[in-house]
């Protein structure tokens, strides 16, 4: 009996230990390590997607640093600075045209004149034109950009990273604009501080008009003011917003302007390559593809490359390239020289958001730069940069 019990015992041990060979896991604090890359993937990239990958840092940076944040929050205390001397302003204004219509009943008491003036302000009057004050009793307002500015895109960034191809698709940015829920650091807080304190919110963006229900749908869950058709001004497919501003500053007096772009402020930096993605219908036999509307109102085919032709890796092709002729149509000085005439206006008026991911200036670089094909494009980027030379000592 003893020795059965023994038998019975050590194949128990056995089992126990069999088992825990079998099954040993690692501890629960142990880092988990990636799976490498297969240097095959690495070493060939397409054209395509290694102008998606220069993009990497930048994208990087903007979810992963604290400088991003600190400049962002940065931005946002600048703007409600200056709601808080706009207001401060208009008060010392109300007061001034207070002042001057109760000179003018007396005025009117003395030469026996019925006042017709029952206290109140009007919106624009005689007085506060003698004074200086023309129309400086309209209606205050702010007015920003949306993405970058109130929204950040790096996710989808990540996406297009991984998805080249997807650029030339509205499908993912659809998909990308219903689910967006984050807003740049500072941003909710001062848009509900300045409609807290009777300040208008209009929002000017670069989206197309078919994604306005869905951004005023994020703008109502973000909790954010004016979401409504009047404050949400989408692209007019006029290659800039100007007309937008134009028309708000003949109603409003605008404390500042909020944007990540130069064509974000009224001060004529028009882009000179706009393209907005449009969905195409249904019936289109192209349907899967979108339409790109650029400043002349052409329109351009984009169909996306299929996933095979994408992944299947080629090695790099040398083409001829005329850099130094393409880099004469480069935009970006005229661009500089604008910002330059209105350096005093950035921080106060013009209040500007970081956004190395993507921009007007890199399109400017050269003459029709996003038909370009990837290596040009690669190219053009590295013969755009100003370099350090080292010389030869010995010489």
């Amino acid at each position: 009996m003893n020795r059965i019990r023994h038998l019975i015992l050590t194949s128990g041990t056995l089992l126990m230990l069999t088992a825990g060979i079998c099954f040993v896991t690692a501890p629960a604090d142990a880092a988990v390590t990636p799976a490498a890359p297969l240097q095959e993937e690495m070493q060939f990239l397409t054209p395509l997607q290694q102008t998606e990958d220069e993009r990497l840092m930048a994208v990087l940076w903007v979810q992963r640093s604290a400088e991003y944040r600190g400049l962002s929050y940065q931005a946002y205390n600048l703007a409600t600075m200056e709601v808080d001397k706009a207001l401060a302003q208009r008060r010392e204004e109300e007061k001034t045209l207070r002042k001057a219509t109760a000179n003018r009943n007396r005025e009117r008491q003395r030469n026996g004149t019925k006042s017709r003036d029952d206290g109140r302000i009007p919106p624009e009057n005689e007085t506060g034109k003698q004074s200086g004050q023309k129309g400086s009793l309209r209606p205050l307002a702010v007015v920003l950009d949306i993405d970058e500015t109130v929204v950040s895109n790096a996710p989808i960034g990540v996406y297009y990273l991984e998805h080249p191809e997807a650029r030339a698709n509205y499908n993912a940015w659809e998909q990308w604009i219903v689910q967006q829920n984050d807003l740049l650091p500072g941003a909710g807080d001062f848009l509900k501080y300045a409609d807290k304190h009777g300040i208008q919110v209009f929002y000017v963006t670069g989206r197309g008009p078919q994604d306005k229900e869905a951004t005023s749908r994020f703008l109502q869950k973000a909790g954010l003011p004016f979401p409504d058709a009047t404050h949400l001004l989408m692209n007019d497919r006029s290659g800039s917003k100007m007309n937008h501003f134009a028309r708000l500053a003949q109603r409003y007096d605008i404390i500042c302007y909020l944007g990540d772009n130069a064509g974000d402020f009224p001060i004529g930096a028009v882009r000179e390559d706009n393209p907005v993605i449009y969905k195409e219908e249904k019936n289109d036999k192209n349907f899967g593809s979108a339409t790109t509307i650029h400043n002349n109102g052409t329109k351009h085919l984009a169909v996306a490359k299929t996933k095979t032709e994408i992944q299947n890796g080629k090695p790099k092709t040398e083409m001829p390239l005329d850099i130094e002729s393409m880099l004469k149509h480069d935009k970006n000085a005229k661009r500089n020289r604008i910002v330059d005439e209105h350096k005093h206006s950035f921080g106060t008026k013009f209040i500007l958001l970081p956004n190395p991911m993507y921009g007007d200036w890199e399109s400017n670089l050269a003459k029709k730069y996003r038909k370009l094909p990837p290596e040009q494009r690669i190219a053009l980027r590295k013969a755009a940069l100003k370099r350090f030379e080292i010389r030869d000592k010995r010489k």
